[in-house]
């Protein structure tokens, strides 16, 4: 950049001829058609989006890649991710001067469109069975945002890390709303002596506990639930990464939540199932 810093780049080189491989989103394809020319990802990390605003086939602006001066010619809007601080879009001849390792023969995606009604799936295994080769992976869009998905949660280490700090956090709530139902159980253990003398059952002790332990996590999950929201902002913000908290999730959230507090309410009642009325006086 002009002061001098530098940010990291997945560069996709396309054939611009062929508009239907990156789809609408991505617009002024034609002007890769010239040498050197390229999109740049006007949400990158480290740039100001502002500094693209004025950019255009008439007024480009000029940076360098690998040795070598680019005319950015137009913006596209994606984002940065973990591997790269966002996305730069150009030609396939362009591509090979920039990288002149790559070979025009080995591309890395081949698009194939099948008709309305066709099964991607299916069409896929019949391609990889007629291909029989280890090193072709043949799948559908869909598949490859779920194996991305899994590589990116399971394999890479950021991943490894989020899943650990969740299990650890699930781990640390049983144990807080444990201590507190079972300190509540304990401060009333007269009172559940009394009912208990009286013939309840010990499902009616259950229903108590589990509903304290109901109350307890939307009571954790609602102001939980606001503070990551605006957590999430702030992240977004600051790694231009697309982090956002959708309804799907906090669901799943809810769900969870609900579930642990209501193994603590198990657990917290044990000592009153096992207790005799006569000892609680």
């Amino acid at each position: 950049q002009e002061d001098g810093s530098k940010i990291q780049l997945t560069v996709i080189g396309i054939d611009p001829t062929r508009q239907s491989f990156v789809g609408p989103a991505v617009t002024d394809v034609k002007t890769l058609k010239l040498s050197n020319n390229a999109l740049l990802d006007r949400l990158s990390r480290g740039l100001k989006p502002q500094q693209l605003d004025s950019v255009s086939p008439d007024n480009p602006m000029v940076i360098e890649i690998n040795g070598q001066q680019t005319s950015i010619t137009g913006t596209i809007s994606v984002g940065g991710g973990f591997t790269a601080d966002g996305y730069m879009v150009v030609s396939d001849q362009t591509f090979l001067r920039l990288f002149p390792a790559r070979s025009s023969g080995a591309p890395n995606h081949i698009l194939l469109n099948i008709e309305n009604g066709e099964d991607p799936d299916e069409i896929s295994d019949r391609i990889r069975k007629s291909l029989a080769a280890e090193s072709i992976i043949v799948r559908s869009f869909a598949k490859a945002i779920e194996d991305e998905n899994t590589y990116q949660t399971t394999r890479r280490p950021t991943g490894l890390i989020f899943g650990v700090g969740v299990v650890i956090g699930t781990l640390v709530g049983l144990v807080i709303v444990y201590q507190i139902l079972s300190t509540d159980v304990a401060d009333h253990l007269s009172e559940y002596a009394t009912f208990k003398a009286m013939g309840y059952s010990q499902g009616f002790f259950r229903s108590i506990v589990l509903e304290e332990a109901v109350i307890l996590a939307f009571v954790g999950f609602i102001p939980g639930l606001l503070a990551t929201i605006g957590i999430y902002s702030v992240m977004a913000e600051a790694t231009a990464l697309p982090i956002a908290m959708s309804p799907g999730r906090a669901a799943m959230v809810l769900v969870g939540t609900v579930l642990s507090c209501t193994i603590s309410g198990f657990l917290a009642m044990r000592k009153l199932a096992n207790a005799d009325p006569a000892d609680l006086f």
